[in-house]
């Protein structure tokens, strides 16, 4: 018969006070190395003392008794004329260090505690002695103990967690409560996706969304819908947006990976990213259907996070293309929200350099249904059509202007394609400091010929006056700070010459 392996030890994970295994592993060789000096012994011991208060009580027993018989040995050493009081105390606190881990306290159970850990019994014998006895056994006696009980505990503690103990990749590492949080949000975001999808296609009630859906996904909304006695999609995009923001409340701001949980999230749900072109003749079905996930987003402070999600998906060359178009739809749509907000934080601003008796306004009361009246008059004079404009405000967490540095525009140029061309256009106007007209044209110029070299198309990027680059502009133009030169000779090159042979 074949042998039985013996099962594996169940790795668990542990918070120590040591930074890795290196710095345990450099400890180990100054207390137990062959060639091992007092200095090194010394150090070890103010390692250890640094661990110590890096954790507290939660220092590992061993280390702390570790740490009591070294510095009584190097006493020793040093020739201290109470060495045997020191080490007394040494015994004491290394055999009560020890036997906490066993949690045995009276002296009936020192024995088993000591026969459990491995040690000799003579050691709770001297260890009474030197707490309660009334004369101090010899020093030798001590000092020959102190020796065997550093030796045990190499064996018992020291030794094995070299041996096994090996460096946890933090990055990996996921908190339970993340990982729970995680699976809560892609429930959501699931849930969403299939009832955005089964909205927008006209199955409002569960009859009509089994003959939509596959078995699997009519079964999780059908279970979904009974939990939370729901009867249309509209009642399931209510209820998905309302658990989202209670989900998001109950944890804690110092969960730093919240926000890539957040985005991954809005990011994974397929149909909603591309459900601007699918429904491109119902787009004001796709508005209504989705206004409220933004302003959910916007109240919560995440809504640059979004857009820049999307803007950053348009120019990864590895994503599909129709999740580059979706997220191009999404960025650009975003854009024309942010100008809205701009538009009407100027007349405001306007209004009341004239009056100032005008009511004071909250732009955050965009993100409810209901608005007041001089917020409803903003938004008519912003020039836009609420039902094809994704109508969002500020969050009541982070008040500020919706504009971005001229290096985020600048950074656009060079990951620059035909799904971001749209979102490069947005950005303009809402440059902060805003660009002069010379460099409004100059990155206009540059974004059109990298289009016609990308696409052999020209005019991709127009303002509303037409424009027409030949192809002798093209070779040999200058557009503000940069040139481009159809003279192929390196050798006068302002970066150098190259080596002839």
């Amino acid at each position: 018969m074949a042998a039985t392996l013996p099962s594996p030890a169940k790795q668990r994970m542990v918070v120590t006070p040591w930074r890795d295994t290196t710095e345990f592993s450099t400890v180990y060789d100054w207390l137990f190395s062959k060639q091992t000096t007092t200095a090194n012994r010394r150090k070890a011991l103010s390692q250890m003392r640094i661990w110590s208060l890096r954790r507290g009580s939660l220092c590992p027993a061993a280390v702390l008794a570790t740490g009591v018989l070294m510095k009584a040995q190097l006493e020793d050493k040093q020739g201290n004329p109470n060495i045997r009081t020191t080490y007394a105390s040494s015994f004491t606190r290394f055999f009560n260090f020890m036997s906490s881990i066993m949690q045995s306290h009276n002296m009936t159970s020192m024995y088993n505690t000591a026969r459990q850990l491995g040690l000799q019994s003579f050691i709770v014998d001297l260890r009474h002695l030197c707490a309660h006895g009334q004369e101090l056994p010899p020093t030798a006696v001590l000092r020959n103990t102190a020796e065997h009980c550093v030796e045990w505990l190499r064996n018992f503690y020291w030794l094995p967690q070299t041996e096994t103990m090996n460096n946890l990749d933090a990055p990996k590492l996921q908190r339970k409560d993340m990982a729970k949080f995680e699976k809560e949000l892609g429930i959501l975001f699931e849930m969403y996706d299939l009832a955005l999808e089964c909205q927008l296609k006209g199955a409002q009630k569960l009859k009509e969304i089994k003959k939509l859906r596959t078995s699997a996904e009519f079964n999780k909304m059908r279970v979904y819908c009974s939990t939370k006695k729901l009867k249309t999609t509209s009642e399931i995009l209510d209820k998905v947006i309302t658990e989202l923001g209670a989900a998001v409340k109950r944890q804690t701001s110092s969960m730093k990976d919240l926000l890539d949980i957040y985005m991954a999230g809005v990011l994974q749900m397929n149909y909603f990213l591309g459900a601007g072109l699918t429904h491109s003749e119902q787009e004001e079905l796709v508005i209504e259907a989705t206004q409220d996930l933004f302003r959910l987003l916007a109240t919560q402070g995440y809504i640059e996070n979004v857009f820049v999600a999307f803007v950053q998906l348009t120019e990864n060359p590895n994503v599909d293309e129709q999740r580059r178009r979706g997220a191009s739809y999404w960025a650009t749509k975003m854009l024309h929200t942010f100008g809205m907000l701009s538009r009407m934080k100027r007349m405001y601003k306007e209004e009341l350099d004239m009056n100032s008796k005008v009511k004071a306004v909250d732009f955050s009361t965009l993100n409810k249904p209901k608005i007041s009246k001089i917020m409803r008059s903003l938004l008519i004079h912003s020039g836009v059509d609420t039902t094809l404009t994704l109508v969002f405000g500020e969050s009541t967490k982070k008040r500020r202007s919706l504009v971005f540095e001229r290096e985020f525009l600048m950074s656009r140029l060079g990951p620059l394609n035909i799904h971001s061309v749209p979102i490069l256009k947005g950005l303009l106007p809402l440059v902060d400091p805003p660009l002069t007209d010379e460099q409004l044209e100059d990155v206009t110029k540059l974004s059109n010929i990298k289009m016609k070299t990308m696409n052999g198309a020209t005019n991709i990027i127009s303002d509303n006056k037409s424009m027409d680059i030949t192809e002798s502009e093209f070779e040999n133009s200058e557009f503000g700070l940069w040139k481009l030169d159809k003279d192929n000779n390196w050798s006068k090159c302002a970066l150098g010459v190259l080596p002839t042979k």
